[in-house]
């Protein structure tokens, strides 16, 4: 059932729809959310379970309607969360879903990650990215320059998850070599298409 559908201020076509009771955002070509079963947050948070219980502050840059927020508290934890995100317009919808305790825990950034990661002082436990255009991680995203900025966005033992889709062969190797320069000893988590980098 469609909920919502607008043109956003990056996204030409954006609509929400109520699927098996959860809800998901939908682009042209992609689906960005998908509830508390969204199975990139879900990966990501199952294998940092242990590690969860310090964390006090999460950085998300690209949100969609904040399924990593919801997978998180779903799991019971309640760390302050600053999500940004570049379309006004995803940003303002995903805050209508969030019960009224998790508004007064989160900070929205309308602005690109990219933008925001060149100007950030603050630094957070676990930084989870999941930003696209459609189905394809921009390449600044991968870029050592934004993976060092990102680093330095880590508390001291922080942790970060990185969302990517592999479209080309050649480009995924290209984001592993970038990803293990910055973040030796990383790991990764297998979701099919979808390759979770854990650092």
């Amino acid at each position: 059932m469609s909920l919502r559908r607008s043109a956003g201020d990056i996204n030409e076509y954006l609509e929400i729809f109520l699927y098996r009771n959860r809800l998901q955002l939908a682009t042209s070509d992609s689906i960005y959310s998908d509830g508390i079963h969204y199975q990139p947050a879900v990966a990501s948070i199952n294998y940092l379970r242990t590690f969860l219980p310090s964390v006090k502050n999460v950085l998300i840059l690209g949100c969609g309607l904040g399924s990593m927020v919801h997978v998180i508290r779903q799991k019971g934890y309640s760390p302050f969360i600053t999500i940004v995100e570049i379309d006004k317009v995803v940003l303002r919808w995903a805050m209508e879903f969030f019960d009224e305790d998790d508004i007064s825990k989160i900070k929205t950034v309308c602005a690109d990650a990219k933008d925001f990661m060149a100007s950030n002082a603050a630094k957070y436990d676990l930084i989870f990215m999941d930003v696209f255009n459609g189905r394809v991680v921009p390449e600044f995203v991968f870029d050592t320059n934004f993976l060092r900025l990102c680093r330095e966005g880590l508390a001291d033992r922080g942790r970060l998850a990185f969302n990517y889709i592999i479209n080309d062969g050649r480009q995924w190797e290209k984001v592993k070599n970038n990803f293990s320069e910055i973040f030796p000893g990383y790991h990764i988590l297998n979701l099919g298409v979808n390759q979770i980098l854990i650092a």
